[in-house]
Order: structure tokens, then sequence, then C-alpha cells
């Protein structure tokens, strides 16, 4: 089960590395992927204000659970896979609700 979490961190962070708009923060040598949304043309000084604000609309939607963090002075999103039942469609879901989640906070 443990390695099967830590293969779940590991896809996780590949999706981030090709995903435009998002830029992980750290290596995963465990089930945590520290990770941030990073669109085009948002000024580094705003950042941590729009992944707080990802942070709160990611809870209220629902559909997945990520806390948020702060890591090396910049707010974050830190997923953890620990549960067993978390599959790779699991993962690919949370990358898409992100995406999904980003796009509607981008345009409040």
């Amino acid at each position: 089960m443990v390695e099967r979490h830590l293969d779940l961190a590991q896809h996780l962070a590949r999706l981030v590395d090709a995903a435009p708009r998002l830029e992980r923060l750290a290596e995963v040598p465990l089930s945590i992927v520290c990770f941030r949304a990073r669109p085009a043309g948002v000024p580094e000084e705003k950042l941590d204000d729009l992944n707080r604000r990802l942070g709160a609309a990611l809870l209220a939607d629902g559909r997945v659970y990520v806390g948020t963090t702060v890591y090396g002075g910049r707010v974050a999103l830190r997923p953890a896979i620990v549960n067993w039942r978390t599959t790779e469609a699991d993962v690919d879901l949370l990358v898409d609700v992100v995406h999904d989640v980003l796009t509607r906070v981008l345009a409040e």
C-alpha cells in the first residue's frame, strides 16, 4: 500500500510538471505533492492570494480535498495520498478539478 501511494504521488508530480498553469515546489520523496497555481500573466506578488483563494474554492467545490500550506514562503496546495482506496483515476481527477476551479477563480 505504501509503495502504491508513493507511485501515485509520483504520478501526480508528473501531471503537475506537465501542466502549464501549475508549478511543483518540492521534490516528492513521500506521498505529499506540494504545488501551486502559477498561470501566465499573474504577477509573482499576486500568486499567494490566488492560491489562497484557489484552496478555499477547492474546499467549497467539494469534489476533492486538498489542504493548503506555506512552503518556502509561498502559499501552495499539498495533497497527501494516504487513503488505501485512492486510485490513479482519483489523482487524475484531482488535477482536472484544480484546473476547473482555477479557471473559475481567475474569472472572479
